[in-house]
């Protein structure tokens, strides 16, 4: 509202639409205009959600052309009626859906196995507590007091350790990618 209290009832004016004379001029008329068309169309298209398919046809006879969500489907359902638009977006769904299953399932999957493997660990760690092996491993013991040769010694242990964690590891990759 102007500070009048009256509505603001300026109007946008256009300057006079005339033919550019030179050739170079024109073309570049022609791209700037069609640019800003293309851009209102699509913009139309997305705030009212409507389907749209623009043509133009160059000073070259050249043809551009511009659709929401895509030009060729719009068309293609303007002329046989039929929406492909909706067909498509439903596959792509469909697909989107089957593979958020499959994911769910392999996370599915994998849980149980973790869950397992947790079981089968607090097995292993309960007996060991009843027998009161946990504190006799060798990786439990301080390394403050140990001299020279059972710190190598130590450090050996467990680079064989490592070594064979590694190998049982890739043997349970290999096996696991052989089953699937």
């Amino acid at each position: 509202m102007a500070s009048n209290g009256k509505l603001n009832t300026r109007k946008r004016k256009f300057g006079e639409i005339k033919k550019a004379e030179k050739s170079n001029k024109s073309q570049m008329t022609f791209s700037n205009s069609t640019l800003t068309l293309f851009n209102k169309a699509t913009e139309l298209s997305v705030l009212c959600n409507a389907k749209t398919a623009l043509i133009v046809t160059s000073p070259n006879n050249e043809l551009y052309t511009c659709g929401y969500p895509n030009c060729d489907a719009v068309i293609q359902q303007f002329l046989t009626g039929k929406d492909t638009i909706q067909d498509s977006e439903k596959k792509k769904q469909e697909k989107i859906v089957e593979t958020l299953r499959l994911d769910y399932e392999a996370i599915g999957d994998k849980l149980e196995k973790l869950l397992e493997e947790e079981k089968n660990l607090q097995a292993i760690n309960d007996e060991a507590e009843k027998s009161g092996s946990i504190s006799s491993c060798w990786w439990n013991n301080p390394i403050d007091d140990m001299d020279l040769q059972s710190l190598e010694e130590f450090k050996n242990s467990l680079e064989k350790f490592r070594l064979n964690l590694g190998s049982a590891y890739d043997a349970k990759k290999l096996i696991s990618t052989l089953r699937s």
